[in-house]
């Protein structure tokens, strides 16, 4: 696994084979429970070692999610994600998006791609999706302010009104994977994520790193 831990991209140039490789994010602070303290995502950039080895392609970083109204079959989707990024990192980002259908996430201040602009060393990323004591939902680089967290449902166009809100929420929904509850008594939403490295080449064909997981984020009723 250590010896694959990013995309490789291949591209010829003068006879030479030249490979792109893009260094996953590695680490998490903590793993996301429903404990409201911890109730969101936390992790570190793999900028450094990105702009080191591939700094004329490397450009940021997306992060990609999916909601579901049932924790098993969350787990379920992970595991195979899970399984298919360590046998097939170079084709992780197809499958977490053309099987899984994960949306790419958006913010109220960054639609563009990439999410998080690459820099040239690491820095920290925390995503709220639901309000705790004095804090909003929101998303920050470091002290940079990156916006309110949205949903993407409706293939990457913004829209203001695509909040995080589990009354928002309905099946049919194209970023929502529903099932039966888990517990009709106590119903909960599971925003499930990933991070990639992403880039592109002198063809403008674009890169992805292996998937890191992120973690889930609960939402009460």
């Amino acid at each position: 696994m250590a010896a694959i831990t990013g995309l490789l991209a291949l591209i010829f140039s003068c006879g030479l084979d030249v490979f792109i490789y893009l260094h996953p994010v590695t680490y998490r602070d903590f793993v996301p429970s429903p404990d409201p303290l911890f109730n969101y995502f936390s992790f570190l950039t793999s900028d450094s070692r990105n702009h080191n080895d591939a700094a004329d392609y490397f450009k940021g970083f997306e992060i990609y999610y999916r909601i579901y109204n049932n924790s098993g079959t969350a787990a379920t989707d992970r595991s195979q994600i899970n399984q298919y990024n360590e046998d097939n990192p170079s084709l992780a980002y197809n499958y977490i998006i053309n099987t899984k259908s994960y949306r790419r996430l958006l913010t109220s201040e960054r639609t563009s791609t990439p999410l998080i602009t690459g820099a040239t060393t690491n820095r920290q990323v925390t995503v709220r999706l639901v309000p705790y004591v004095d804090e909003v939902p929101s998303m920050y680089v470091d002290t940079t302010y990156l916006g309110v967290p949205r949903r993407n449902v409706d293939d990457g166009i913004y829209s203001d009104a695509a909040i995080f809100d589990f009354e928002e929420i309905n099946d049919g929904d194209s970023d929502v994977s529903w099932s039966s509850w888990n517990d009709t008594n106590n119903k909960q939403l599971y925003v499930q994520a990933y991070v990639l490295a992403y880039g592109y080449d002198e063809s403008y064909k674009q890169l992805y790193s292996e998937l890191f997981y992120l973690g889930f984020i609960t939402l009460e009723e």
